[in-house]
């Protein structure tokens, strides 16, 4: 978002702004966002886990909004998600390093989830306490995503210094310009 002007536009914009608000409430600072792609013919599956399993200290719950670029399907590997109901419930769970792919993995069930099918352009919302993953891209298309991230308040790491990063968004439910 920093250097280009409509992700800017896009990730402090009207639409986010109503997620944040119908999500994590009136106040939300952005987190993290990055652009995954997944080349076709192999680009690699992302283990099951919960967004806040990689944060490494106690935290407030925070929003993931992921919105595909391409149209999704299991072969392009989509993100999967796990419900609450069949996860064993919101807490966050120990994720222990997965060796070949450096994946922090939290849940190892056989539960497969249920996959966003969706068009291009849709967004997916779940909280970091919702287990996801994505299946390997065994297509002959670009797999390409946008991932924004909402706090409801700076995460401050145990020694006092900011994770990753907390740009001010809603405050009291306004856009801070």
């Amino acid at each position: 978002y920093e250097s280009n002007p409509q992700v800017r536009q896009f990730v402090f914009g009207d639409l986010m702004a109503e997620i944040c608000r119908a999500t994590i409430g009136d106040d939300a600072f952005l987190f993290l966002d990055q652009h995954v792609v997944k080349a076709p013919g192999g680009g690699m599956k992302f283990s099951w886990h919960q967004d806040s399993g990689y944060v490494g200290f106690d935290h407030a719950p925070y929003l993931t909004t992921w919105t595909a670029l391409d149209d999704m399907d299991e072969q392009i590997g989509t993100v999967r998600l796990l419900p609450f109901s069949r996860a064993g419930g919101k807490a966050v769970i120990k994720h222990v390093r997965e060796e070949e792919t450096n994946d922090m993995v939290g849940y190892s069930g056989d539960d497969p989830g249920m996959a966003a099918i969706v068009p291009a352009g849709s967004i997916v919302v779940f909280s970091s306490l919702t287990f996801h993953c994505s299946g390997a891209n065994v297509s002959d298309r670009w797999r390409r995503s946008f991932l924004a991230q909402y706090t409801p308040e700076p995460q401050i790491r145990p020694d006092g210094r900011l994770a990753i990063r907390a740009e001010p968004f809603l405050k009291a439910g306004r856009r801070i310009d």
